[in-house]
This record gives C-alpha cells, structure tokens and sequence, in this order.
C-alpha cells in the first residue's frame, strides 16, 4: 500500500501491533476449541489461532471456511482483513475491514483493529478519529490500552492537550497499564518538563520494568538535561509509521 510522505521519527512506541496483538491474545484462550452449534464460530476462532502463531495459509483456510458459511461475519471479516494486512495485501484489506465494519459498526475491536490497519499507512488523522470513536464502546475489554494509543496518536498529531486527556483516561481505567506512561513521559520530554518525564519513566519501570525503549528515554531525559538545546527533540517531529511490537 503506498504510504503517506513519512516525516521525522520520534523515538517512541508505536500502536499499530499492539492493537492487533491484543485482539488476537484475546482469542488465544479459545485455541482449538469448536462450537457444536457454530461451525462458521469454529472456523473463526481456529483462523485466529492460526493467526497468533502466525501460520498464515491455515488461517485462510479456516477464515475461507467461517465465510462461506457467514459472509457477513465480523469477526471473520477483521480476521481475514488482518491476515491480508500481513501478507501486504493493502487493498484488500481495506476493503475487508470496511466490510466488517458495515457488519458491526458499533464494535469497539473491530474500529481499534481498522484504527491499527490505517497507523500502519500512515493515516494518522483517519486512526485517531477510529480510535475515538471506538472509545464509545463501554463494553470493550481493553479501554486503557485504547485510550493510551488514543493518546498517543493523538500527540503525533500535535494534538497535545487531547493526548494528555486520554493518557490521563488511560491510567484512571487502569493504573497499572504500563504504556500510557511511556508515553507521557515522551510527551513530557518533548514540552520541556524534564522532572515529570522522570516522574512518569519511573512509574513505567516500576510497572514493566527497564526495557529497550525505557532506557533509551532515560538516556534522552539525562542528555536534555546535560544539554537542554541541543539534546531536547524537536518539538514539531512526527514519527514514522514503521510497525512496532510492544
């Protein structure tokens, strides 16, 4: 799929696999299990197995098999959208999610899996606006990890005030969500604010501990404090849209 001009990269994590992972170790629990009365359900769940294990003709097979027999599924449709997204298949992913989407609009999962789809292009306005929307969705599961990518979507857009809206939201639905604070801390870093930037690394390190991101930015917080002109980033830098795994 042609991306959008890539600008600047910052150094931060990026949403568009942890959207997608998360929804697929939601399924994971139903590996393997068949519904006696659902064979179109069956067919669904073991794709999306084979999709975590990321054994990608099996899944077409079995998400081929949950269609035939349900065209208008949601759940098949976005799994099917996801396995034409990781073989590179642009179009036709985009038209699978719109197709899921039309067969369950008001579902939280299924705008959060197009919102990481349309990150991954480059199309961070029409991501957030899905993200946004799927933050209406009482009845998803995972609203903190939503509102932290929310947040952080926003906040590459320059949207900084709404980021630190849904990251403040992230923390109140869960504050042992590690994420959000990485990403505050980011943003932190980003407006000048060297002491909350430490504040909100620390809170992250205490939660996931020193990971390679987490280092990287406790570099960069102790070199704009040595430095502040020349090590603080560049407050209109916006990152790319390389994947990322959390």
């Amino acid at each position: 799929m042609t991306r959008f001009p890539q600008p600047q990269c910052r150094y931060v994590p990026r949403i568009a696999l942890v959207v997608v992972s998360l929804w697929l170790a939601g399924c994971a629990t139903q590996t393997g299990r068949e519904s006696a009365t659902d064979p179109a359900e069956a067919f669904t769940e073991l794709g999306m197995a084979y999709l975590e294990r990321d054994n990608l003709p099996r899944a077409m097979l079995a998400l081929n098999r949950a269609l035939e027999r349900r065209p208008g599924d949601a759940a098949a449709l976005q799994a099917m959208a996801i396995l034409l997204q990781r073989q590179g298949e642009s179009q036709q992913a985009e038209a699978m999610f719109q197709r899921a989407l039309e067969a369950a609009p008001d579902s939280g999962r299924v705008r959060n899996n197009y919102a990481a789809f349309l990150y991954e292009q480059g199309q961070l306005a029409p991501a957030c606006e899905q993200l946004e929307i799927a933050a209406g969705d009482m009845r998803y599961a995972n609203r903190a990890r939503l509102f932290a990518n929310l947040g952080q979507c926003q906040w590459e857009l320059g949207e900084t005030e709404q980021a630190r809206h849904s990251l403040a939201r992230a923390r109140s639905l869960d504050p042992h969500y590690p994420r959000g604070y990485l990403t505050m801390a980011e943003l932190e870093l980003e407006q000048g604010d060297l002491s909350n930037a430490r504040q909100q690394l620390e809170r992250f390190v205490n939660l996931a501990g020193m990971t390679p991101a987490a280092q990287t930015l406790a570099e960069r917080i102790d070199a704009a404090a040595a430095s502040p002109a020349d090590a603080r980033p560049d407050t209109h830098s916006r990152l790319d849209t390389a994947r990322d795994a959390p």
